[in-house]
């Protein structure tokens, strides 16, 4: 007994120390496995594109669910009834293998098991004896790493099917459409036979052999009580299909851009593909009309405000229209955004507390360093209010208003805001960045809207599911937002789209155009508190068009996308932001903050806004009683007098505004007796017409001002003075109003209280 004892303890040693160098010596197989090519899902696990891996094969990462019950017990059936008894390969298999082979002549069967197979498939060779043998040795190696369920899945993900497809999904896909997890049983049967001989029979290929097979495997099936006969019967009747499938190529820019930026086998984008293809569908009508013009190109985004998911790409008119450069991704390309940025400046003024709505502008002549704005119209209107300057897009107002906001404030709002594009600084761009002169691209435009629908919380867009939640950054109050939203959702819409209101089905959207210089990009952008929308159009040659512009070759594309896409009717537009807005006081004609002279009106602002400037145009004059004459000290002793308001236009303003038929009341003449009068001539001396004037710095470095001189007036005289038309100030007798002007070309303009003008314009240069 004690020898026996020993001789099995023997054994038990000899058989651990065989196992320990075979764990030793023999690799892991299915570290060789699982290559899998990329895969890229819409929101709902939808294919939008695959792509081989790099063995130019077909075949994805499984998805992390359990093995589907019929494909596993069809794949145990046909190819290893006894894999969860066996420790790797089965003895009765082999010998029986063997005796066919040997009455064979040739080698008819190999008697593996489902492991061994799986080693077979990472290590891939002739069939010898020696290669058997690894095999076989490989096999015991996964038995004791892994357990059955993980051995049975490294088979069905990397087992052939035919062609170069790998793995259960890939062929599930490939053949039937859909996951493994909806396979038939005619489907599951048919994929279980496939890996036996691949090369022979497929589907296409000796499909009534393949049939015959699959058929047999089904009545075992039913034999083993799988399943019933009627159930047999019926899938012994299923088509097998003929052919493989096409995978989908859909949203082929971003399914370019995400397998090109992620390293992840599957990869699954915020894009809905249902609203994708709707979109296509919607503006392949539109598209074909542009390129009768000779618009070949154009691109879109939608996005979830919400969220700040992407849930439409479209990058070109057609991924495949090589003659016309389609696989050119016009969501990242670069361009001039023309107009569309005046928005932002706009609430940005409005919580610096520059303007409201309801505020003048001056849209005059205007002369920068060289730099000349000139509106679409090349018409000016004296002044409009910022919200009629916002709607009809003038570019003078715009210049003017970044000219006091500051530019290098502006470009660095707009670096905070997620622009990406900025690669020169502030001084680069100066002024011409509101009206186009600069490059933005489609993604950081509508992640710009998106940020003013959110009420100033700006954040990038995103088109990757389970990023972490990007930083947001408050750029801007509710209540500016809150105005210029509803200022820019008063564009009057293309088309038949004119008559949006007179419609109780249509939704209302705040938009904006734009459209940049030379007429070689359109824009058209909307939001609502669903959506943003945003459309370019042109040529990605960068070919002008006359006929190209915001409003005829966007706006339509944008009203037809939105008008497509579901809608919310709970949230159809933006509401009041709370406790974010109060009223005040402004002057009725300027809508600056009222002087003690100034008509007044009520209107909302937003409490984090500064302070409105005052208004300098309604200035007190004592006027004889008729109205007749305006009269001072000197000539006032014998005559009734009262005090009325006038306005004191800027002099440019006056005069546009009285050529666009603006009545204008002039201030009535100073009485022509009064001593003052005949020295009450007005006239500016210094700096002459024309005069080009350097002004250097101090010792200490800071910069020397421009001191005018002037001549002719009495010094009981209040003067206005006016540089480019922008109010400095008043002064009496000889006190002067020091300048420090930019470089460039300049208007200085000063009003005596009695009416008289005198204007001289001049160049400013700078030292460096």
């Amino acid at each position: 007994m004690k020898k026996r004892f020993k001789f099995w303890l023997g054994m038990a040693a000899i058989i651990i120390v065989i196992a320990g160098i075979i764990y030793l010596v023999t690799p892991d197989a299915s570290q060789q496995l699982d290559k899998y090519g990329k895969i890229v899902l819409d929101r709902n696990g939808k294919i939008l594109r695959a792509f081989l891996n790099e063995d130019e094969q077909w075949c994805f990462l499984p998805q992390n669910k359990s093995i589907p019950s019929k494909l596993e017990k069809a794949v145990l059936t046909f190819e290893d009834r006894y894999f969860y008894q066996h420790p790797g390969f089965n003895p009765v298999s082999i010998i029986k293998a063997m005796l066919r082979n040997i009455k064979a002549g040739k080698v008819v069967a190999g008697g593996s098991t489902i492991t061994m197979q799986v080693c077979r498939i990472a290590q891939p060779g002739s069939r010898t004896l020696l290669k058997k043998l690894r095999e076989l040795l490989q096999a015991l190696k996964l038995e004791i790493l892994y357990s059955k369920k993980k051995i049975l899945s490294l088979y069905l993900n990397n087992a052939p099917y035919g062609g170069n497809i790998v793995g259960i999904r890939a062929a599930a896909y490939k053949y039937f459409g859909h996951e493994p997890e909806q396979l038939s049983w005619a489907e599951a049967a048919l994929l279980a036979v496939l890996p036996n001989a691949p090369a022979q029979l497929s589907p296409g290929n000796n499909q009534q052999r393949l049939i015959a097979k699959r058929n047999l495997l089904l009545h075992k099936l039913a034999d083993a009580g799988y399943m019933d006969a009627h159930t047999c019967q019926l899938s012994c009747l299923e088509p097998v299909p003929a052919s493989k499938r096409k995978f989908p190529c859909e949203a082929p820019h971003l399914t370019r851009l995400a397998a090109g930026r992620q390293d992840e086998p599957e990869i699954i984008t915020t894009l809905d593909l249902e609203l994708q293809n709707l979109v296509e569908r919607s503006i392949d009508f539109r598209s074909a009309y542009l390129q009768e013009n000779g618009i070949r190109n154009l691109a879109a985004l939608v996005a979830d405000n919400r969220t700040g998911e992407i849930l439409v790409w479209i990058g070109s008119q057609d991924f495949y229209d090589e003659q016309s450069s389609g696989q050119v991704d016009g969501v990242l390309a670069s361009r001039s955004p023309g107009s569309t940025l005046k928005p932002f400046l706009y609430a940005l003024a409005i919580d610096d507390g520059l303007i409201v709505p309801e505020t003048k502008i001056h849209d005059v002549p205007t002369y920068y360093s060289g730099f000349q704005p000139e509106n679409a119209n090349k018409g000016y209107e004296g002044w409009v209010n910022a919200r009629e300057a916002l709607v009809r897009s003038l570019n003078i107002p715009a210049v003017r208003l970044l000219n006091l906001y500051g530019y290098d404030r502006f470009y660095h709002h707009l670096k905070d805001a997620g622009i990406s594009t900025l690669f020169r600084p502030a001084s680069g761009y100066g002024l011409t960045l509101i009206i186009g002169g600069c490059e933005v691209n489609m993604l950081d435009l509508a992640a710009l809207f998106s940020g003013l629908a959110n009420y100033g919380s700006f954040k990038p867009l995103h088109y990757l599911q389970n990023q972490p939640e990007p930083e947001t950054v408050q750029l801007l109050s509710p209540g500016s937002c809150w105005q210029t939203l509803n200022i820019i959702s008063e564009l009057k819409r293309p088309g038949s789209e004119f008559y949006w209101h007179q419609y109780n089905n249509q939704a209302r959207l705040a938009w904006k155009t734009g459209t940049s210089y030379g007429h070689r990009d359109a824009w058209a952008i909307g939001v609502n508190p669903q959506y943003t929308i945003a459309v370019w159009t042109g040529n990605f040659n960068n070919e002008s068009n006359p006929s190209l512009s915001g409003a005829a070759s966007s706006g339509p594309l944008l009203f037809t996308i939105f008008n497509a896409l579901p809608k919310d009717s709970q949230n159809s537009w933006f509401t009041m932001p709370a406790n974010e807005m109060q009223e005040r006081e402004v002057c009725s004609l300027t809508g600056l903050a009222p002087s003690k002279w100034c008509p007044r009106d009520t209107i909302l602002v937003s409490r984090r806004a500064k302070p409105l400037r005052l208004c300098q145009v309604h200035q007190p004059f004592q006027v004889t009683i008729d109205g007749k004459n305006t009269v001072c000290s000197k000539c006032w002793q014998n005559s009734k007098h009262e005090t009325r308001v006038f306005s004191l236009y800027p002099p440019q303003v006056k005069k546009f505004l009285l050529l666009n038929g603006y009545p204008v009341h002039d201030i009535p003449p100073h009485r022509a007796d009064c001593p003052t009068i005949t020295r009450d001539l007005l006239q500016i001396d210094y700096p002459q017409p024309g005069a080009l004037i350097f002004l250097p710095r101090d010792i200490d470095l800071r910069q020397q001002k421009l001191t005018p001189q002037i001549s002719g007036y009495s010094p009981e005289i209040r003067l206005f003075w006016y540089l480019d038309d922008e109010y400095l100030g008043t002064s009496i007798g000889k006190e002067n109003i020091p300048l420090l002007p930019d470089n460039g070309t300049h208007t200085l303009s000063i009003i005596a209280i009695s009416g008289n003008t005198a204007s001289t314009s001049f160049t400013i240069q700078l030292p460096e």
